[in-house]
């Protein structure tokens, strides 16, 4: 049985390595749920249900809602699921830990074990870390998908609220570890209660450009969650399973930060203010505006073009038109690649994964600094819905909260078109400086139909 689960692990491990690159990204994923599937299989093995029609029915009917998502869920609302999927993941885990805190206390030695204290630990880990995931997540799927406020969202004495919140349940977890007395139904049901409560108030004040940090930050704590499951159940896999996802979310959370040149502290403790300063909201023009017509003129000349991509890509649905467009400039002889920024989207990868959907050559994709390098020499750059991480003003205004931020230095290319639906600001708040350059063209509309526009122009229609 060892062995099986040895092999479960090994391909988790590996499934996990595959998914690094996007070319390898599909098999991994397969045999990560080959590895999960033979997991259950044999924990299902070891120890048979008493009732194995309640578990066919429900791991039938979670694999339907599965095979439904992955089929008909857009592109545009892949943030918020992946940030559902997460908060379930915290869910079960806070599940594993009522069902074994409640037989802690029907345990005739009220659980005064060899293992006690431990188990004790496991059980609230598993509580506490879950429901934070769980009701963190669902904060965060509403911000996403525009159900509740995008930006910070506060009340007054919050802080004071926070800290209060967070004495009562070290309280109620510290007796619960320590003291015989503290186990029962009225303890536990008070550990659960707080752990809800601090996953609203966990992700609530945090918005706007933090929150690709934050789907990192609670896929770590969701693999976390299941660790403790797995410590509670002693289940092999899940321990492995939990620590992979644990530790590469807070690896991948790390990276976010480093790219938005922000502290994990400063993301936890708070998003962008909007309102900035003098300096920041002072206006020094008009954006200067160019219909899709004629900037096909520049782009006719141009031999070398970026595409840089953004949230405004996903939400019109233009993959596939700036990979038709694409092609059109190849073949009149200009060179092209895309911009990507690490935290361009609404989550980690996602303009990778928007661009695979449309089989854009991974060899295209060029990664931050390499692009930074390539802008002085690039003849036009096509921003196509991304705002934040192209904004100068992380490199040129100290006034600005974006100030240290690394950004695609668009500004530095000979030719800019901006693509933008309206005139709004960027997912922070914030007036976006680039707008104002010489260089710059803003091009409005939906972003899918001036990119086809354009592309029917080199056809000659």
């Amino acid at each position: 049985m060892d062995a099986l689960f040895v092999l479960a692990a090994v391909l988790l491990i590996y499934g996990l390595k595959l998914m690094g690159k996007a070319a390898t990204a599909r098999k991994g994923n397969v045999l990560s749920g080959a590895g999960m599937l033979l997991a259950v299989a044999t924990t299902l093995w070891i120890f048979p249900p008493k009732n194995t029609w309640v578990l066919v029915s429900v791991v039938t009917f979670g694999s339907l809602i599965g095979i439904w998502t992955a089929a008909y869920v857009k592109m545009t609302a892949m943030p918020e699921l992946v940030a559902l999927f997460n908060g379930f993941g915290g869910l079960a885990s806070l599940l594993v830990g009522m069902v074994e805190g409640l037989k802690l206390m029907d345990t005739s030695d009220n659980g005064v074990g060899s293992n006690s204290v431990f188990t004790k630990v496991a059980i609230v880990s598993a509580i506490v870390i879950g429901g934070i995931t769980f009701t963190g997540s669902l904060v965060a799927y509403g911000k996403l998908s525009r159900k509740l406020p995008g930006g910070s969202i506060v009340f007054p004495f919050q802080m004071y609220v926070c800290c209060g919140l967070g004495c009562w349940l070290y309280w109620w977890l510290y007796g619960w570890v320590t003291s015989e007395s503290f186990v029962d139904l009225s303890s536990l049901s008070a550990i659960v209660i707080l752990s809800l409560v601090a996953g609203v108030l966990f992700t609530l004040h945090i918005g706007g450009g933090d929150m690709p940090v934050v789907i990192a930050l609670l896929n770590s704590l969701s693999g976390v969650a299941a660790c403790a499951a797995g410590l509670i159940s002693l289940n092999k896999v899940l321990i492995v399973a939990g620590c992979l996802v644990g530790t590469s979310g807070l690896i991948l959370t790390l990276i976010m930060c480093k790219a938005m040149n922000r502290s994990i502290g400063k993301v936890l403790l708070g998003g962008f203010k909007a309102s900035g300063t003098k300096a920041q909201s002072k206006s020094f023009g008009e954006p200067k505006t160019m219909s899709a017509e004629d900037a096909y003129f520049p782009l006719e000349a141009a031999r070398t073009v970026a595409i840089v991509p953004g949230y405004g890509l996903a939400v019109a649905q233009a993959q596939h038109a700036v990979k038709e467009l694409v092609q059109k400039l190849t073949e009149n002889g200009a060179e092209v690649f895309y911009a990507i920024h690490p935290v361009a989207g609404r989550m980690p990868g996602h303009m990778n994964v928007l661009l695979a959907e449309a089989d854009v050559d991974y060899d295209q994709l060029t990664e931050l600094e390499a692009a930074n390098a390539r802008f002085p020499e690039t003849d036009v750059t096509i921003v196509v819905g991304a705002n934040d991480v192209v904004n100068p003003a992380a490199v040129e205004n100290k006034n600005s909260p974006l100030y240290g931020m690394p950004i695609l230095e668009v500004f530095k290319a000979k030719t800019v078109l901006v693509l933008k639906r309206g005139q709004g600001k960027g997912f922070s708040g914030l007036e976006n400086e680039l707008f104002l350059k010489d260089n710059v063209r803003m091009i409005y509309g939906d972003a899918k139909k001036t990119l086809t526009q354009l592309a029917a122009q080199f056809k000659g229609e």
